[in-house]
């Protein structure tokens, strides 16, 4: 059964840069807050990480800029989970306003124990779990993919 993930924000007045509207890097830290959303309903949240020492780090990350967003926009993140393994996630990212993609991104995400140093770690099987259930059924009907970006076996 698959699930998309949904994210909703609005466009801050300090996220508009000197062309009027939303600078490039404020499209990184939205997808970025939608999966943070995403961590904590899958189980990777913070009582998890304080309880395990382990966290999620980016590995890759592809975006493409469509169009342009100004300040007030209502912008909904929707996230699907297209595979997965022991140790990482791989996630497609539409931002939308008024219905149309006006940014398309793919993450590549790391499960991480932080201690003593930071290092690749599997990830507990109950949430490797609700990430395989929430796998995207077909991620080739998905529109805008990133160059190749998948889990090397």
């Amino acid at each position: 059964m698959s699930k998309i993930f949904i994210y909703e924000t609005t466009v801050h007045a300090d996220w508009i840069d000197y062309n009027g509207h939303m600078q490039d890097a404020f499209y990184g830290l939205v997808f970025s807050y939608a999966v943070d959303a995403l961590q904590d309903e899958i189980g990777f949240d913070e009582a998890y990480r304080e309880r395990t020492g382990c966290t999620i780090y980016l590995l890759e990350d592809h975006k493409y800029y469509l169009k342009e967003v100004k300040q007030g926009a209502q912008l909904r993140v929707e996230t699907a989970v297209l595979d997965s393994d022991d140790k990482r996630f791989h996630l497609h990212l539409r931002m939308i306003h008024d219905g149309a993609d006006v940014a398309i991104c793919e993450f590549m995400e790391l499960h991480v124990q932080k201690h003593p140093t930071p290092h690749a770690s599997p990830m507990p099987e109950s949430i490797a779990r609700r990430l395989e259930d929430a796998r995207y059924h077909d991620p080739d009907q998905l529109k805008q993919r990133s160059r190749e970006i998948a889990l090397k076996r």
